[in-house]
């Protein structure tokens, strides 16, 4: 065993380096450098003096300086793909993800890499972030999952089933829901599935039944599972309660329309909940938990009506067994797009396909509301805060439809090919910055996880390119001698 003060001599691919126990004990347990004090080492080292590493220096010099001062300094030659696949033979990827991790804040925001990939694009393309900074992708019946280091780890074609919605349920799985392609001979769309994922090999892991519904006539039917005919939509997850909730569409059969809910512990369905007359909640497009207010709200868009429903499990056993339900109708022009609900306002954020966006105080029970504000989300023109008048439109071009994230305290937006960070409280928002890449296409989703922000972009010739986003590290100040 080498002690802690003895120097410790390295030749990494011709180049020398001379440092102590001591620095190489900062590693973790698991790395090579680290093991190199181990006795097994000794007789190599003893008969060299040396220990000889057939590596590149240059990433070692970067190296060994993170576990001498902390610091990890780059330099612009070294690529991060390079840096991160050298950290991953030392066993110092971990070291260098914390070293690199700093809180995104929107006002500040630097394009950090890019991935282009091959896939012909759809309307309804997908992009999620993990909260440990890897993403996947979705797009028709394939989907594409990268870790950290934006190597993709693996990639799977469901086959016969449309890819409808997508979230990471945790780091080691991820929840789909897929529709099947349309098929004359069953009326309707021919059902669907639900389904966890392993990301390392895009592996189904398990495979969720839905066996309650509010047509107990249908239950006999395809025996024990009702995604024969029923078919899955948009998702959501309670992590604090290992729980997770998924539309149900109807066909022309079983008339069933709802959101199940589904233990992940014992991969049982737990739960049905229905709207009540006139709910549409067949026309769902938005599902999301919010864990401090403890509810659900779905959002609604109809050729009738925009609506945000809040279904509360707290008041179940004071409504008949069902959960309470409270409607919001928006009065508004333009068909909502996207929704957010926002727990530290109080509200759900929604934009409509012209641009326009606002907020629905969520502290009134149900009825008509109206947006308390309207902010035109044009690149055209500055912004202002207004109501849209009928027949008003910002240019929006096909596959960048607005979208809606929500993170440190700021409001993300996309439209085209560029998103807006706002700033504000309570309901006065400013623009405080926006990104746009100079080769990007338009935006067909984006998503923030792992202190990066995630822009899927529709490229010519069958091409896709996420553009990923970090808050670069504070300049070091300058040195007084």
């Amino acid at each position: 065993m080498v002690t802690q003060k003895r120097k410790v001599r390295f030749n990494v691919g011709g180049k020398i380096f001379e440092t102590t126990a001591t620095t190489l004990s900062n590693a973790s347990e698991n790395s090579l450098l680290k093991a190199m004090l181990d006795g097994a080492w000794t007789a190599q080292y003893e008969e060299f003096g040396e220990h000889f590493i057939d590596r590149d220096p240059a990433c070692f010099q970067v190296l060994l300086h993170l576990l001498r001062t902390g610091e990890l300094l780059v330099p612009p030659t070294i690529p991060d793909t390079f840096l991160f696949r050298e950290a991953h033979y030392y066993g110092l990827l971990d070291r260098v993800r914390s070293a690199r991790s700093i809180k995104l804040d929107g006002e500040n925001l630097k394009l950090a890499s890019s991935i282009t990939g091959r896939t012909l694009l759809q309307d309804h393309s997908l992009i999620r972030a993990s909260a440990n900074g890897s993403c996947s992708i979705a797009n028709g019946r394939v989907f594409h999952v990268y870790d950290w280091m934006l190597q993709e780890l693996s990639i799977a074609n469901l086959d016969y089933m449309k890819i409808v919605d997508m979230e990471w349920y945790d780091s080691t799985s991820i929840l789909i829901s897929g529709r099947k392609h349309s098929n004359p001979n069953t009326g309707g769309d021919g059902g669907g599935r639900i389904g966890l994922f392993n990301p390392q090999t895009a592996k189904l892991q398990h495979k969720f039944k839905l066996t309650q519904t509010s047509s107990s006539s249908y239950r006999s039917h395809e025996g024990d599972n009702q995604f024969s005919r029923t078919t899955p939509g948009n998702l959501a997850i309670n992590n604090s309660n290992d729980t997770i909730f998924c539309c149900c569409k109807h066909d022309l059969f079983t008339k069933v329309d709802g959101i199940g809910v589904w233990d992940t512990i014992t991969g049982q369905q737990i739960d049905f909940l229905e709207g009540g007359y006139n709910s549409e909640l067949n026309n769902t497009f938005k599902l999301q938990w919010l864990p401090s207010n403890k509810c659900l709200i779905a959002a609604i868009r109809s050729p009738q009506s925009n609506r945000i429903s809040i279904f509360d499990p707290r008041m179940k056993e004071m409504h008949s067994g069902h959960w309470e339900h409270n409607p919001y109708k928006l009065k508004h022009q333009g068909a909502i797009v996207d929704a957010m609900g926002i727990e530290e306002m109080n509200c759900v954020c929604v934009i409509d396909e012209n641009g326009f966006f606002g907020f629905v105080d969520l502290r009134r029970l149900g009825g008509e509301s109206q947006m308390n504000r309207a902010w035109w989300s044009s690149e055209e023109e500055e912004k202002k805060e207004r109501f849209p008048l009928p027949g008003e439109m910002v240019h929006i071009g096909p596959g960048g439809k607005p979208k809606l994230g929500w993170h440190g305290g700021k409001l993300f937006c996309s439209t085209n090919s560029a998103i807006s960070v706002y700033c504000g409280s309570g309901f006065e928002w400013e623009l405080a910055s926006q990104v746009e890449p100079k080769y990007g296409g338009f935006i067909q989703d984006f998503s923030i996880g792992g202190d990066r922000l995630f822009s899927l972009h529709a490229l010519q010739f069958n091409l896709y390119n996420i553009n990923v986003w970090e808050t670069p590290p504070s300049p070091l100040p300058p040195l007084f001698i």
